[in-house]
């Protein structure tokens, strides 16, 4: 558990922190957020081309056109600016026309060092390759597409004229996408700093590595790395993240054949144009807006056609770079570096009634306690999972209405990307009546919606899958729905641990044929569960001795011993006795891998017995949290003894709140006792 606490409590908070302080002062546009959520494929877009790059309306017509690039690759682009004090990440069109014909004086050209004083002062920014890399980091987008970066500027040796772009190359973990460095630049000195700052430079579908320069598709410098497809990029990308350098990554794409103008022309254009700037004592951040204007008169607007083009086409190759990034990735990936499970099950509201006094059933009204909180076993283990361990991917099913939004505010945030909302289908209601001693009398339930966790739903999800350890799955699943799941689990390898549910579907996975369904390397059944499963596998019917105490664990043995072959590890949970752990000896719990129907692996049968707890106050969650204790402790590596103390704790924990899983389980460290056994 130390480990968990010092991940979970000391080096997240810091991170917890500043996100927050970000959050507070971002708008990310609810498309960016979306594909944010579902880890699909993002591009980001600078916004000083629209404020200082081109004149209205080309400046419009183009941030338009390459926004509609961008998703024609199906990838969701992300302009970004800064408005009136709030940074935007994703820009609404009537955002981006305001950008477009504010005049340029009235909004500042915004890198790092302007960042403060924007944002502070309530004021209109658009943001440089610089800005755009800062503000795409804090949100978690790894690509952006520009026309060219910043550099050294001509006679940078004396002036140090040196872009911010290139320091924040060297400091942020994105990747830039441009046609190189802007050929009014020092194009051989903006190299060399890029070495100097630990960038790797790249060029993309450029026989020799030959380096553009903007305009023209060669600059006569080289580089000594080269890609050819979106793919090869996208493994740079990864391993920039995997590698946790902190740099940036610079991959040069050459303006199109058609679209690139002659080296000749250019270069005349470029020397008048800088002649112009000096004279008119044009300095700082305002000499690049004066040069690409001036160029583009003095090559009457060919400069300006073939800019445009290469803004596009960067967008496209960006587009597809980012594409094959989501596929190559570890989505929703643990801050310790390990994927996170995935939970697949059924998400329900439930509404609990308490009645204050006598119940009859004769039609009269009664002053009843209400209470409402989130439910379904698989919503449970989601939620109990990712408190315990950090992070979860859950993947269920709830209506489109109002239940449905009431339930999506009781779950944690992070675990709600996946949740498919149902148009026309009402979202899971159970309603629990107690009397005043609490003993439940009635339970109504609507489990319908659990029938939209489709295989459609998990085929769309099967990346996350892919990555996954782990997957958990409850029995609310369709058997379609097992099927497809536990086909995709086979395909990749990935054990499942099957939550049993109720004794009336806890055998549902294993009316499949045994090659589906033998990917269930876990399952944690009470006593009728594991009876009902017996039962289907062995075809013998078993009768619980319900008087004898005795009789129950040498019972519990014998009914294990008929299945136990079929499964790595098998949890018999028994109330207040405790549990059972059968599993096969001298294997690590995740050790799943490989073939486990032989019936002469040997194996160890354990008790372990549960203190006496006072003071109930819920039994709905206890047992899904035990699960997701040991389970929590499971994808850490730790051992037998280990999972199970965690999952006691947890559960005495959630015997003791009112929700099925608690607010908090702990609110420091806790002691570990390693839970005593005996052998059966």
């Amino acid at each position: 558990m130390s480990s968990l606490y010092r991940h979970l409590k000391y080096s997240l908070q810091p991170l917890r922190r500043s996100f927050t302080t970000h959050k507070s002062l971002t708008d990310v546009h609810p498309s960016v957020q979306n594909a944010l959520n579902k880890q699909q494929p993002i591009v980001a877009l600078e916004s000083t081309i629209i404020t200082h790059g081109m004149p209205y309306p080309q400046n419009l017509e183009t941030a338009l056109e390459v926004e509609e690039i961008v998703r024609s690759q199906g990838v969701t682009p992300a302009t970004i600016a800064i408005l009136n004090g709030r940074i935007k990440v994703g820009l609404s069109s009537q955002d981006l026309k305001e950008l477009a014909w504010t005049d340029p004086k009235n909004v500042i050209k915004c890198s790092r060092r302007d960042l403060p004083v924007v944002v502070g002062n309530s004021l209109s920014g658009g943001t440089t390759v610089a800005g755009t890399m800062i503000i795409a980091n804090m949100v978690g987008i790894r690509i952006f597409a520009t026309g060219g970066i910043g550099g050294v500027h001509r006679e940078g040796e004396n002036t140090m004229d040196i872009s911010a772009d290139l320091v924040e190359l060297g400091r942020t973990p994105v990747c830039v996408v441009s046609s190189g460095v802007k050929s009014i630049l020092d194009i051989p000195r903006t190299l060399e700093f890029l070495e100097t700052q630990g960038v790797c430079v790249s060029t993309f579908r450029s026989p020799g590595g030959c380096f553009p320069d903007f305009y023209t598709t060669d600059s006569g410098c080289k580089v000594p790395y080269n890609v050819d497809t979106p793919d090869e990029a996208a493994k740079l990308v990864q391993s920039l993240v995997d590698l946790k350098l902190e740099s940036g990554m610079l991959i040069a794409v050459p303006v199109p054949i058609e679209h690139a103008m002659d080296k000749q022309e250019i270069n005349e254009a470029i020397k008048k144009a800088l002649l112009e700037a000096k004279e008119n004592g044009i300095e700082g951040k305002a000499v690049t807006p004066f040069l690409l204007a001036a160029i583009s008169k003095l090559t009457q607007g060919k400069s300006l056609a073939s800019n445009m083009a290469l803004i596009r086409n960067n967008a496209k190759v960006a587009a597809q770079i980012a594409k094959a990034y989501c596929k190559t990735s570890s989505p929703r990936r643990c801050e310790s570096g390990q994927n996170p499970p995935v939970v697949i099950g059924g998400s329900i509201l439930d509404l609990s009634m308490t009645l204050q006094d006598d119940f009859k059933l004769d039609g009269a009204t009664y002053d009843v306690r209400v209470k409402q909180t989130a439910g379904g076993v698989g919503r449970n283990l989601a939620e109990g999972i990712y408190k315990l361990y950090g992070s979860a991917n859950f993947i269920s099913a709830i209506g489109n209405d109002e239940l449905g939004a009431s339930l999506l505010n009781l779950i944690p945030e992070p675990l709600t990307a996946d949740i498919a909302k149902v148009p026309n289908k009402s979202t899971s209601l159970c309603s629990v009546i107690f009397d005043k001693c609490g003993d439940c009398k009635i339970v109504l339930g609507n489990m319908e919606i659990h029938r939209s966790i489709s295989p459609e739903l998990i085929l769309k999800n099967e990346d996350i899958l892919f990555q996954t350890p782990l997957i958990v799955m409850d029995a609310n699943l369709p058997l379609e729905t097992m099927e497809t799941l536990l086909t995709i689990a086979n395909k990749h390898k990935k054990p499942v641990f099957f939550e049993t549910t109720d004794m009336r579907i806890a055998s549902k996975p294993f009316s499949l044929p045994k090659d589906i369904w033998h990917g269930i390397k876990f399952i944690s059944p009470n006593l009728y569960e594991l009876v009902e499963i017996s039962k289907i596998l062995t075809g013998k019917e078993m009768k619980i001795p319900h008087d004898n105490h005795k009789e129950l664990l040498p019972f519990a043995k014998t009914v294990l011993e008929s299945v136990h072959e079929h499964f790595h590890c098998i949890l018999l949970t028994l109330g207040a006795h405790g549990v059972i752990v059968d599993r096969r000896k001298n294997k690590k719990l995740l050790d799943t891998l490989e073939d486990n129907s032989s019936s002469s692996v040997e194996r160890s049968i354990r008790f372990y017995p549960t203190e006496k707890i006072t003071k109930l106050v819920n039994v709905s969650g206890a047992g899904d949290s035990f699960s997701s204790g040991f389970i929590a402790n499971m994808l850490r590596g730790k051992s037998e003894e280990e999972c199970i103390a965690l999952g006691f704790l947890a559960a005495r924990k959630a015997l003791q709140t009112e929700g099925a899983v608690p607010k908090e389980y702990f609110d420091k460290e806790p002691i570990l006792d390693v839970a005593k056994w005996k052998e059966l």
